[in-house]
């Protein structure tokens, strides 16, 4: 496999070459909590139902087990365990996605088309694993090939997606559409009134709709607008921004660390059950996963790139601002507060850059549209959260503000104890956006598919194995010699 030139900052080198015992543990974890939580989705289709439930308990609790086991000492699992659980974990995503329905929105006929998505399933999985063996002298430029090939075939598996549901029963494909042309036009998205398309108010507080139009044009964000529009305007579907974004935090995965435990984690984000139906629903949060892991990706490789990326990110969806507080993992131990000060004003600056634009062209409508109007958004009694499950047993649902509390708790928890380098980062950033959704009173597929993405970077981001068993070997012989030297 490739590598990337690599600037990485000298202070996150210095904590990620420390001997981290537990390293293999920590992996197996959030390997785990990614499958759990992929599983929980195919279930329910990221609705709530017991079994998705429990899934996602299981998820939230390997990803809170993966922070904690790092300042625990406990006994080592072999790289074989990791390699088998994780593995298993995949083929049975390849398998799932070979023989089950992989969206729900797909014309009649689809099926007479499905060989088209199954055999893309079935060559990128195949070149998926073949590049996963380890390679015994072949030439480099074959792996290369194998994993340039699995990119391949889930874009082609993509497209099959969006051809065989041109047109999803969705109100975020409608906002999304419609804004991306009116802002191509030259028109305000915010100030659009487009129809409420489901025809009753099961899914809109009452202030959302009046006479049967939104008051609402579009409830997120100017970035997710953009790049919507650049798909708008070459192929008049803003779906394809979804799957190139997808595609593109796939390969920034790839690029964090040579190795291939690296692999192993994109590959799990990649071929997770519900991934095609996020792109049939274009929901917008494989744009916020993309910049994302930019961020990761520029904590290690480019340093100086990092704050810029993380104002993006920050700017890409409203319930990402409260990630914020997670800049000091990203601080390199003994920076000043003037770094601290400098750090924050680029992140600002950066998200400020590009939210202005639109959010001044008509601020009142922005502001109703991306903030005012998400407080009035209906309990959904079908969100997969525990504060759904409350309400169904207890007949009504806890104060809205038990997700902020919750969150709240764990940015503490993550800022006093959480581990201060890239991986550290992602951890603290999909364990936090995982319980927040956990205690919301809207949690669908699209922001655990999020957070999914964010527990596979976490993974490819960590340490590779081989050399944490090198650094181990190196100090104990540092140890050896100082005690010898002191004897003398």
């Amino acid at each position: 496999m490739t590598t990337t030139t690599s600037s990485t900052d000298p202070g996150f080198s210095n904590i990620s070459n420390k001997l981290n015992t537990n390293g293999s543990v920590t992996k197996l974890l959030l390997g785990l909590a990614a499958l759990a939580l992929g599983q929980g989705l195919q279930d329910g289709n990221g609705q709530l139902t017991y079994h998705a439930l429990i899934w996602l308990t299981i998820a939230l609790t390997c990803a809170g087990a993966s922070m904690a086991f790092r300042r625990l000492s406990i006994p080592l699992i072999s790289r074989r365990v990791l390699w088998v659980v994780l593995i298993t974990g995949l083929i049975w995503q390849f398998y799932q996605l070979l023989t089950m329905v992989p969206a729900e929105s797909l014309l009649p006929d689809y099926r007479q088309s499905f060989w088209q998505f199954q055999i893309c399933i079935f060559v990128g999985g195949g070149c998926a694993l073949l590049s996963l063996m380890p390679m015994r002298g072949g030439p480099r430029w074959a792996h290369r090939s194998l994993i340039i090939l699995t990119f391949v075939a889930i874009f082609f598996a993509g497209i099959w997606m969006i051809k065989v549901s041109p047109k999803p029963f969705i109100d975020v494909y409608m906002f999304q559409q419609t804004s991306s042309e009116a802002l191509l036009q030259g028109h305000n998205p915010y100030l659009l009134t487009p129809p409420n398309i489901y025809g009753n108010m099961l899914y809109y507080g009452a202030q959302l709709v009046k006479n049967g139009k939104m008051t609402i044009g579009n409830p997120y964000p100017p970035l997710s607008i953009y790049l919507s529009s650049i798909s708008y305007a070459v192929t008049k579907d803003i779906r394809y921004s979804d799957l190139v974004a997808i595609l593109v935090a796939g390969m920034l995965m790839v690029f964090l660390r040579p190795s291939r435990e690296t692999l192993l984690a994109t590959y799990i984000f990649l071929f997770t059950p519900r991934i095609y139906y996020v792109i049939e629903q274009s929901w917008t949060e494989p744009l916020v996963l993309v910049l994302a892991v930019a961020v990761v990706w520029c904590a290690m490789h480019r340093p100086a790139w990092k704050y810029l990326a993380l104002g993006l990110m920050i700017a890409s969806k409203q319930y990402m601002v409260f990630m914020l507080p997670l800049i000091f993992l990203l601080f390199s131990p003994g920076s000043t507060k003037r770094i601290w000060a400098q750090s924050l004003g680029w992140t600002v600056g950066s998200a400020f850059v590009v939210t202005a634009p639109l959010a001044f062209w008509n601020f009142p409508a922005f502001l109703w549209d991306v903030g005012l109007a998400q407080l009035y958004q209906v309990s959904r009694i079908d969100a997969l959260s525990y504060a759904t499950a409350y309400a169904r047993v207890f007949g009504y649902f806890p104060t809205q503000f038990l997700s902020l509390v919750v969150l709240g708790a764990a940015l503490l928890l993550f800022l006093r104890f959480g581990e201060r380098t890239p991986a550290g980062f992602a951890s603290a950033l999909a364990l936090g956006l995982g319980l927040f959704f956990a205690f919301s009173k809207q949690a669908f597929c699209n922001y655990y598919f999020l957070v999914i993405g964010l527990l596979c970077c976490a993974l490819a981001a960590m340490p590779i194995l081989e050399n944490l068993s090198a650094t181990a070997l190196k100090t104990n012989e540092s140890t050896m010699q100082g005690m010898k030297r002191s004897e003398d």
